[in-house]
């Protein structure tokens, strides 16, 4: 195994995330911006997979990997060697392990990985706090099997994936790209959810977005923290704010999930400032 220092947290501001989100349309217009030397997998769940943003790869079937999706922007406007586009709607991190590790190239340079939302029931955790349906009981019942599950459950699958990533590919350097909050708080007139189950819900993201920093720090894996550059422009932003995640949309799926800018402007310059960094 190659030994790499560990690798650096990227930390990005709203205002490098909004000065980097229109180059990469400049980019695919006007081809490759220079061919990049990355063997990249780009792995993980429907935040990953681009699930929101629409464009869906017919090929990919259910896993509803999306042309828009911050990997594969990233793939089109730097042209890598390889590009695997491996993440799954609905993947959690067992899955990630057993379905995605197991086919990556033993060439693999760079992986990018989102996940961790799914292991704590998502779906569920957003029907019982955040749809019309949603009661202070329900959502409080929710929260804390969500909290349970991060406390007791997802450290050591979250352990167990970053070995087995390191392991499949021990030349790769590998961003961990976390989940931004959802939802704005201070919205009193927002239909969705109340102030106090957005604040509940926010509060889980926060820990899982701090399991998945210390998880990946001790594996020596960079953290990019996607709560940066979405801040303001969740659900229930406040007025005339373009909101970067889906509201509750049909396809249903693709309710609460990053659309096309949040993968652009929000997620993307979290990427590429990573990539710059490593000079890939």
């Amino acid at each position: 195994m190659k030994v790499f220092a560990p690798k650096p947290v990227v930390i990005l501001t709203l205002t490098l995330a909004l000065t980097l989100g229109a180059s990469p349309a400049h980019d695919e217009a006007s081809g490759h911006a220079g061919e990049s030397e990355a063997h990249y997998a780009a792995l993980g769940d429907s935040y990953a997979s681009g699930v929101g943003a629409g464009s869906y790869i017919p090929s990919s079937s259910e896993c509803l990997r999306s042309s828009r999706s911050y990997a594969s922007l990233w793939a089109a406007a730097h042209g890598p060697k390889e590009f695997q586009f491996l993440a799954c709607s609905g993947a959690t991190a067992t899955d990630v392990l057993q379905s995605q590790v197991p086919r990556m190239s033993r060439a693999t340079t760079l992986v990018t990985l989102t996940v961790g939302g799914d292991d704590l029931d998502f779906s569920r955790t957003v029907q019982s706090c955040l749809l019309p349906a949603s009661t202070d009981a329900a959502c409080d019942q929710a929260i804390d099997q969500a909290e349970h599950i991060l406390q007791n459950e997802l450290p050591e699958k979250l352990q167990r994936l970053y070995q087995a990533i390191d392991s499949a590919a021990p030349e790769s350097r590998v961003v961990l790209a976390g989940y931004p909050h959802v939802v704005e708080i201070g919205t009193p007139t927002c239909m969705v959810g109340t102030p106090a189950r957005r604040a509940k819900f926010n509060a889980v993201t926060d820990q899982l977005d701090d399991l998945i920093r210390k998880t990946g720090n001790k594996q020596g894996f960079a953290f990019a923290d996607a709560r940066l550059p979405f801040a303001g422009h969740g659900v229930c932003a406040r007025r005339g704010v373009p909101e970067w995640i889906n509201a509750e949309v049909e396809p249903s799926f693709a309710s609460f999930h990053p659309n096309v800018t949040g993968q652009r402007i929000g997620y993307l310059p979290t990427v590429s400032a990573y990539m710059r960094k490593n000079s890939y």
